[in-house]
């Protein structure tokens, strides 16, 4: 392994054919470049640059919490904070109901409503939008609002289908089944406010 002291964005760490780009570090013309401001590294055959104070960009695979914004037939809109320290601040980004959970689903009402808390990680990063995904084990509603009069409702031992206890309406949810429960890491995070407009 070798280190530099310090590396600055567009400096050249390496080249691909002896180590690969990994954290902090990007290939151009067969040319490894430093992306971020701070310790460089090459070992195990790739080079990165490390820097304990940047934020920590998304990348597939990171775990959210979302409120459910708007729902369409084919897609839905959440508002999301990233759970990892250091993560870019939260935003919006969107599910596709292919996504939702494992197998067909007819509806997205079968696994969530307006306004429900859920666990999801980043299924893509791409320059129109950030797309998320529930279909992993795990994954799902973690705190769900009855859709008839609004009172939050809590998960039973009947799986998905639950139950409200103050108007009785019963309804289905694909909850998550963590023991503990992520909570938004914001105060403000999930209060009502006007999602980005978006074509259907």
């Amino acid at each position: 392994m070798t280190e530099n002291p310090f590396a600055t964005p567009g400096q050249q760490l390496a080249v691909v054919e002896e180590f690969e780009p990994a954290f902090g570090a990007f290939e151009e013309g067969g040319i490894v470049y430093a992306s971020v401001m701070g310790e460089a590294k090459t070992e195990a055959h790739q080079a990165s640059v490390r820097n304990p104070k940047a934020i920590v960009h998304l990348q597939r695979g990171d775990e959210v919490v979302a409120v459910v914004r708007d729902v369409y037939e084919q897609i839905a809109l959440l508002e999301f904070q990233p759970l990892k320290p250091r993560a870019a601040f939260g935003t919006y980004g969107y599910i596709r109901i292919a996504n939702v959970q494992r197998g067909y689903t007819e509806s997205f009402r079968d696994v969530f409503r307006i306004g429900d808390f859920v666990k999801a990680k980043i299924h893509e990063v791409k320059p129109l939008g950030i797309y998320l995904t529930m279909a992993e084990p795990g994954l799902g509603v973690i705190r769900a609002f009855c859709a008839s009069c609004r009172k939050e409702i809590q998960p039973n031992d009947s799986g998905q289908d639950i139950q409200c206890r103050h108007c009785g309406r019963r309804q289905n949810r694909k909850l998550a089944n963590a023991t503990n429960a992520p909570r938004p890491p914001r105060r403000d995070f999930g209060r009502e406010r006007r999602p980005p407009s978006r074509s259907r």
